[in-house]
């Protein structure tokens, strides 16, 4: 377990833990040889009992991590979180990333939902960030609230593009765990085909929680959020307004 004070790959100093999820703790870290502040993310394997049931699988999801995240990194786009270096350290590599100020969509909506033109123009940010992501071949696969980050200019950054590495082609791990969020995943991911436009669903159900304050799909338990995602209809917003049409567009099972 990392520790703040810990250097990592050398040069990069950890000062506070920022948030954690299902891959690892970010931390807030200090490259020492740049003398600026960044983000650290420690990039674990969704399912920890890969490596030992599974060690290839395990060796060829890291090879895809880095390779994801040498891809990631060669992109520059304002809605894109930006990577600055990959530490191929052991037992797990490391991105080091921009350190963004300003709160994640998740957070500001613990305020309640936000006007129809505010969650239009976040819209158009993380659609701009999904295009490029998705011309340079990558998918993001857990768009959520919770991976977009709010500047104070209030634009918007896509951000937490790990998953997409490390997840394989699968939705569940070995011991029966959830890959990505239930809530956000696109009825054809369940069934585990891998489409760019899975993550147009995902933006989405993103902006009807944004727009209406709930999620229409969330269930008492992840099962019944799942098989709620793959039949349930979407209740029309009634808060959406004009963005109502996009949201239609946008929520469409089994895109072509």
């Amino acid at each position: 377990m990392s520790g703040a004070g810990e250097t990592i790959g050398g040069r990069f100093e950890l000062l506070e833990q920022l948030g954690s999820g299902g891959m690892g703790m970010v931390w807030r870290a200090r490259d020492t040889a740049l003398e600026r502040e960044v983000a650290l993310k420690e990039v674990r394997p969704l399912d920890p009992a890969l490596a030992e049931t599974h060690p290839e699988t395990s060796r060829l999801l890291r090879e895809r991590v880095l390779r994801e995240a040498r891809a990631l990194a060669r992109l520059s786009h304002p809605n894109v979180v930006t990577i600055h270096h990959i530490v191929d350290a052991d037992p797990h590599p490391w991105l080091v990333m921009e350190l963004l100020p300003g709160e994640s969509l998740q957070d500001r909506l613990a305020g309640g939902p936000l006007p129809p033109s505010d969650v239009a123009r976040i819209g158009r940010d993380v659609l701009s960030a999904l295009d490029a992501a998705h011309t340079a071949g990558i998918h993001h696969r857990d768009v959520k609230p919770a991976n977009v980050l709010l500047r104070s200019s209030g634009s918007a950054v896509l951000t937490d593009f790990g998953i997409a590495a490390v997840q394989g082609s699968t939705t569940l791990t070995a011991s029966g765990d959830v890959i990505g969020s239930p809530e956000y995943i696109a009825p054809e991911r369940i069934r585990g085909d891998d489409l760019p436009a899975s993550d147009l669903w995902s933006l989405g159900m993103l902006l009807y929680v944004a727009v209406e304050g709930v999620s229409p799909m969330r269930r008492a338990t992840t099962l019944a959020t799942l098989a709620a995602v793959l039949d349930d209809p979407v209740p029309p917003p009634a808060r959406a307004g004009a963005l109502a049409p996009v949201l239609a567009e946008l929520l469409v099972r089994d895109p072509a």
